[in-house]
């Protein structure tokens, strides 16, 4: 069964017709590594589906690896840590003492991918506090 995707991108659309749901979802995930616009997908018997960036699309192992890459989560990073005076939101261990420190996914992405470029949703944490926390989305520190 066909999947139509319009893409839209500065008031311009384009619409384009795949064979597959897997090359629909393909072909998005590399349109929005380039593009900060928006698609919408159409399949047969089920509403339209709008979607505003990458990290809406359907969560798999190659995505999963591609997201730390994209230039929204790097700026978010890097915000996230500026703000967060480099120390981690448990503990309190810092930069000054070597210590390495990672924004966390407070409610995880495998299981939110809605909500992961929402800085609400964001923390710093020591790598022995994020990995004492694991995927535990009842642990926020902030």
């Amino acid at each position: 069964m066909s999947v139509e995707v319009t893409y839209e991108l500065a008031g311009r659309m384009t619409r384009k017709t795949y064979k597959s749901y897997t090359r629909a979802i393909t072909s998005m995930r590399k349109w929005f590594e380039t593009n900060d616009g928006r698609a919408i997908m159409y399949r047969f018997n089920t509403e339209p589906k709008v979607i505003e960036s990458r990290c809406q699309l359907p969560v798999n192992t190659k995505s999963e690896t591609n997201f730390y890459q994209t230039r929204a989560w790097r700026a978010l990073r890097l915000r996230v840590l500026s703000e967060s005076g480099g120390s981690c939101s448990y503990c309190g261990s810092g930069t000054e003492h070597g210590t390495v420190l990672h924004v966390d996914h407070i409610k995880p992405r495998s299981k939110y991918p809605h909500l992961a470029l929402d800085i609400a949703n964001l923390q710093v944490l020591c790598e022995d506090c994020n990995l004492g926390k694991a995927d535990n989305e009842q642990l926020s520190f902030t």
